[in-house]
C-alpha cells in the first residue's frame, strides 16, 4: 500500500506559514480544534510543525502574540516522508506524531496521513 492511499490532501489540512504570529496560530489551533499543525514557508515547503504547546512557552517566555512563527522555537519534530515512500516508512513514526507530513520531491507539502485514518485503512506495525 503506498502512502497517497492514506493522504489527507493539501486542501484539507489546517496548516500555518512561516509568516503568521502567534496570535495567528492561537486562533487557528483554535477554530479547528487541534493542538498542532504543519507549518510551510513562502513557497508551500514543510519546515516543521507549530504546536500549542510551543506557542504556550514562547508567550510564557515573554514572547509577543505579534511574533511571526518562523521565530517561535518549535520543539517536536515531526519526520516528512515521500510522497511515493510505501506505508511501512510511517509505521515507526505513528506511535509519536498525530500525523504524519507528506511532501514532494521539492519538500512542498502535499498533505498528511492521519494517525487515526492510517490504523483503521492499514493495520501498520513498526518495523
Amino acid at each position: 500500500m503506498k502512502i497517497m492511499q492514506l493522504l489527507t490532501p493539501l486542501a484539507d489540512v489546517q496548516w500555518l506559514s512561516v509568516t503568521d504570529t502567534v496570535r495567528d496560530a492561537f486562533d487557528h489551533l483554535e477554530t479547528y480544534e487541534v493542538t498542532a499543525a504543519p507549518l510551510l514557508d513562502w513557497s508551500g515547503r514543510y519546515i516543521g510543525t507549530v504546536t500549542e504547546a510551543d506557542l504556550r512557552r514562547h508567550v510564557a517566555g515573554m514572547g509577543s502574540l505579534a511574533t511571526a512563527l518562523v521565530d517561535v522555537e518549535r520543539r517536536s519534530s515531526n519526520v516528512a516522508v515521500a510522497v511515493d515512500d510505501d506505508v511501512t516508512a510511517i509505521a515507526g513514526h505513528l506511535s509519536m506524531q498525530r500525523f504524519i507530513p507528506v511532501v514532494d520531491g521539492s519538500g512542498k507539502l502535499v498533505g498528511v496521513v492521519d494517525r487515526r485514518r492510517a490504523y483503521r485503512d492499514a493495520p501498520l506495525r513498526a518495523a
